[in-house]
């Protein structure tokens, strides 16, 4: 019987066999080498961790210690590091027996914060039933508000009901996308580009008042 260790994984404690752990720790290290000079490294990796956590707890409750099984069926659903265009210090054929996932990732109902006018209900709507512009979610709710007056409350309770996007995983799930390694990075990727480009936005807006105020003297 191989020796169990204790690990701390996505801020959840695991109990993990030995054979399973070093693993696990290539399939991490290999993660964090690949992505050692992305913009926003930190954020990619621990959501990845995150992620790898959510799936070992999903395991039955009477599994207590997280076996090669369990690691590799992570691997499959988040992707080997040959899928990511990643170099792993194992070889490669050990990769070989961890077949492709077929699972099946589900739409969550969360509220959107990177297009929100409110709360971001409507757009995280929008999201989850697949709709491709939030404004007819908007009208929808408008219409409720202001037409049949039940609206309000409804926004209100989906409000406190819809949990917050917050992460790359999140908006992932919100969307119904595969949430892997690539999937996760490519959405850490849109969003530094979305801030990015709302601070030049910004940094635009600026020059122009300060042009206006300037030919005002």
């Amino acid at each position: 019987m191989n020796d169990i260790k204790n690990i701390n994984l996505g801020g959840f404690p695991f109990a993990i066999d030995m054979e399973a752990y070093n693993t696990l720790e290539d399939y991490l290290d290999t993660i964090d080498s690949h992505f050692s000079h992305a913009q926003g490294k930190a954020e990619i990796v621990s959501d990845i961790e995150a992620r790898i956590a959510e799936i070992f707890r999903d395991r039955p409750a009477s599994l207590e210690i997280v076996v090669m099984k369990d690691v590799h069926h992570a691997i499959s659903i988040m992707g080997t590091p040959e899928d990511f265009g990643a170099t792993s210090s194992f070889d490669a054929d050990d990769y070989d027996d961890i077949p492709k996932s077929e699972w099946v990732f589900g739409r969550k109902m969360m509220r959107d914060p990177d297009d929100k006018i409110v709360g971001g209900v409507c757009s995280g709507l929008a999201a989850y039933f697949g709709i491709d512009d939030p404004i007819w979610t908007r009208l929808i709710m408008g219409t409720l508000i202001f037409g049949m007056g039940i609206g309000f409350g409804l926004y209100i309770v989906l409000w406190i009901a819809m949990p917050e996007a917050k992460t790359a995983s999140d908006r992932l799930a919100m969307r119904g996308e595969d949430i892997n390694v690539e999937n996760i990075s490519k959405e850490m990727e849109r969003g530094f580009e979305s801030f990015s480009k709302s601070m030049n936005r910004f940094g635009e807006k600026m020059n122009e008042f300060g042009e206006k105020m300037a030919g005002k003297k």
